[in-house]
């Protein structure tokens, strides 16, 4: 081969390696971080590179749980207020809300089951005379984006996840976890808990589900097959949410009152650390890729960025404080997409 042809081979090679880290770097750019403020009724959009707000949409009222579907780049915003009950549909290419859903009064979680184009709304507070009155989950067509059914699952439905042919939604004021066969869409059991329910994760590889126990401190261990509580774990004050790591075998649990992520070993079921972070945590994401999670403080108005690796808070992205509550801050649910 001529030497000139070799350096044109090397060159050409060269230029594709720069191509190739170009790519590498750009896609590491544009993964990015959505946090729904609750007390001002917007979602944060942040750019992981640098940690900074990018941009701000306005959604409903008090927006709470969130859910992105990949496929159709696609963010659901639940927002929680009786007086809205919808789900802000946002197409993320644009930043811009193409839909609003009207749901069952009260939600405050979503999940989403891309392959059969369908979602599922908690629909969880509706007071009157002091009783709530919301028992249902709200189904939704997701290319029509409309309500095609509701399923009774039990009084004040807080959260709802999908592991396998199975849904699994807490009950906070009847103090079980509704199990619902995702094809007949019927209760096939309530499985019953010490206190008020909250968050739920669950570990598809163990199938396993996580509880948050909000008014013990603790979480409950679910056999997702036979459907029925395995254990528990004490953690610590007024558990929330939980965010799993199935790569890392870990679980980390929000607790506000603590300000403080208790991690929990899903191999052994033992808490095995404990993370402090901002004031109030409540939403949690997980990202295993990157080593990440990453918490959102209500009462701090931040989010703390913790490294799985070590389980230490590495950083912190401030956020504007709530102007249109009586809230110092306001952050609610987060993901990563």
């Amino acid at each position: 081969m001529k030497i000139r042809n070799v350096l044109s081979l090397l060159s050409i090679i060269a230029v594709l390696s720069v191509i190739l880290v170009w790519s590498s770097m750009a896609g590491a750019s544009s993964q990015r971080l959505l946090v729904s403020n609750a007390g001002n009724n917007t979602v944060s959009i942040i750019d992981l590179s640098n940690n900074e707000v990018v941009n701000t949409i306005r959604v409903g009222v008090w927006p709470a749980g969130m859910a992105v579907d990949s496929s159709t780049n696609r963010a659901y915003i639940v927002n929680s207020s009786e007086g809205a009950s919808t789900v802000s549909v946002i197409d993320l290419a644009s930043n811009s809300i193409i839909e609003s859903i009207k749901v069952g009064i009260g939600p405050m979680s979503i999940a989403l089951d891309p392959s059969a184009g369908t979602g599922y709304v908690a629909d969880s507070e509706h007071l009157v005379d002091g009783k709530n009155l919301s028992n249902t989950l709200s189904v939704i067509d997701l290319k029509t984006n409309t309500v095609k059914k509701q399923i009774e699952v039990g009084v004040g439905p807080f959260d709802v996840k999908i592991l396998g042919n199975k849904l699994f939604a807490s009950n906070a004021t009847d103090w079980n976890v509704a199990v619902v066969d995702k094809s007949s869409h019927e209760v096939l059991e309530k499985i019953k808990v010490a206190d008020t329910p909250l968050g739920i994760a669950v570990e598809p590889v163990m199938k396993k589900v996580y509880v948050a126990i909000h008014g013990k401190g603790m979480v409950s261990v679910i056999d997702a097959e036979a459907n029925k509580e395995l254990s528990t774990i004490k953690v610590g004050k007024s558990a929330w949410y939980i965010g799993m790591d199935s790569a890392k075998n870990r679980a980390y649990v929000t607790r506000r009152e603590d300000n403080a992520v208790s991690v929990i070993d899903t191999t052994s079921d033992k808490c095995i650390d404990d993370i402090k972070v901002g004031k109030g945590p409540i939403g949690i994401a997980v990202d295993s890729g990157s080593n990440r999670a990453y918490v959102a403080n209500h009462e701090g108005a931040s989010v703390s960025i913790i490294d799985t690796t070590t389980n230490k808070v590495i950083g912190t992205i401030k956020l504007s404080p709530a102007t249109e509550s009586s809230y110092s801050g306001s952050p609610w649910g987060i993901v990563v997409y």
